[in-house]
């Protein structure tokens, strides 16, 4: 009797499997299909809306910035469509999927904070791929904006990483926003050098310099009786991209100028006298 239930059982399980196995097989083969197109549908919508944005000369930041939020529609979009070949139904994936996005979202508030500063960052447009900013004690070049923070590059190379809300909360300075920039210096010379003296010079060395905008004010004016100095004040315009050569080769060439006519720029040194 025993052995009559036994076979009895086996039969109806070869028998189930039987009759599932062509249903198995089929929903194997489309999950396999839609897991093996996933990457080239994906690159394929990536690209053409890349092309599209561009096109219309949409930041580059905010296409980024699009395209991360079009990735995971794609990725829910193919697990929705997963779930049914398997057979449950979607009202109950996204009854589950709000559950858990309810409770992740309590979770994870500040990563939500990050994603409105990486928003509102955007939409303020208050700096753009390419440029070179200050903020939250660090400086660089503006690189890339994701979803939970932004990416700047050091002058040395360094990759700093800051997150959307903290950066959306802080002040921003924008070394480049504008096409031209100001080259301010101070120009120490001893107490004895004669002030008409050394504004000629400076600004026959401003005057010389290619890069320097000669159409915009130049100023060269004695701001300070320092301590052990007489403080020249030099400002000159430039444009963004020459300003760090505008910068040095002044200093260079007022330090050279300044030895041919033995033009004495202080430094820190103590006089001994013997009585």
């Amino acid at each position: 009797m025993e052995l009559a239930s036994l076979s009895k059982f086996f039969n109806e399980v070869v028998s189930m499997i039987m009759s599932l196995g062509p249903i198995i097989a089929k929903k194997t083969f489309f999950i396999v299909l839609i897991c093996l197109t996933y990457n080239p549908v994906r690159k394929f919508v990536e690209e053409m809306v890349n092309r599209v944005l561009l096109s219309r000369k949409v930041d580059e930041l905010l296409v980024n910035f699009l395209t991360s939020f079009l990735r995971i529609g794609i990725i829910i979009f193919y697990v929705l469509n997963i779930t049914q070949i398997i057979g449950i139904e979607a009202t109950s994936i996204i009854t589950i999927l709000g559950s858990i996005g309810l409770g992740v979202g309590l979770a994870l508030k500040g990563s939500l904070s990050d994603l409105a500063g990486g928003i509102q960052i955007l939409v303020s447009r208050c700096f753009v791929k390419g440029d070179y900013i200050i903020t939250c004690g660090v400086e660089g070049t503006v690189e890339k904006i994701n979803f939970l923070y932004t990416k700047l590059h050091t002058p040395d190379n360094k990759l700093v990483i800051i997150p959307n809300a903290k950066l959306s909360s802080e002040v921003v300075t924008n070394l480049t926003a504008n096409k031209e920039r100001r080259v301010d210096l101070v120009i120490s010379v001893s107490y004895d050098t004669p002030i008409d003296k050394v504004k000629a010079i400076l600004k026959e060395i401003v005057k010389s310099h290619s890069k320097v905008l000669q159409n915009k004010d130049v100023f060269i004016k004695l701001i300070k009786h320092n301590t052990s100095s007489l403080d020249f004040g030099v400002k000159v315009w430039t444009k963004k991209g020459d300003y760090w050569e505008v910068h040095f080769d002044l200093l260079e060439g007022i330090k050279k100028r300044f030895d041919e006519e033995n033009i004495e720029i202080p430094y820190n040194k103590l006089d001994i006298y013997q009585r």
